[in-house]
């Protein structure tokens, strides 16, 4: 299990860096980022969780699960990139939101406290690059078994 987005920082540091954040509520089911959306925010729940989903066909496939104090929307926020999922609240929740352009004026402001965010944020990239890294083999290993045994299954039935 990973540590929580703002576990590094002290308890004065997390009060100043929520302090620059907005604080939004979604109810459940409500939509909190749009695929392909292109805002610069990234998000932060206080309470509550949400379910990152991507579109295959017709059907949602769940990317990720945020609870308290997970953050997302990072990759958009630091590159500005286009979304890569949908992201909706799954239950009531309160979340933070803070946009670069104020993160950016909080790195003038508090050098110290945005440097232990980055780092943070750094950390969670890393984990979440490590899970996919997993997940890949374990798909690669799974196709490669699926080939074999089809393989098998032809000579089988050709007799």
């Amino acid at each position: 299990m990973h540590k929580k987005f703002l576990a590094d920082l002290t308890d004065v540091e997390r009060t100043e860096f929520i302090s620059c954040c907005e604080k939004k509520v979604f109810p459940a089911g409500t939509e909190i980022v749009t695929k392909n959306d292109t805002s610069r925010v990234m998000f932060l729940i206080k309470t509550g969780s949400a379910t990152a989903s991507d579109s295959w066909d017709e059907d949602s496939v769940p990317l990720a699960i945020f609870s308290e104090w997970d953050v997302f929307g990072e990759m958009s926020f630091l590159d500005g990139s286009p979304r890569s999922a949908t992201v909706r609240a799954t239950e009531d929740s309160v979340v933070y939101s803070i946009e670069w352009d104020k993160f950016l004026e909080l790195i003038d402001s508090k050098p110290a406290i945005t440097t232990k965010v980055l780092l943070s944020l750094v950390r969670i990239l890393i984990n979440r690059l490590q899970f996919i890294d997993i997940a890949f083999t374990t798909i690669a290993v799974a196709n490669r078994d699926m080939k074999k045994n089809m393989l098998e299954m032809r000579k089988f039935l050709k007799g």
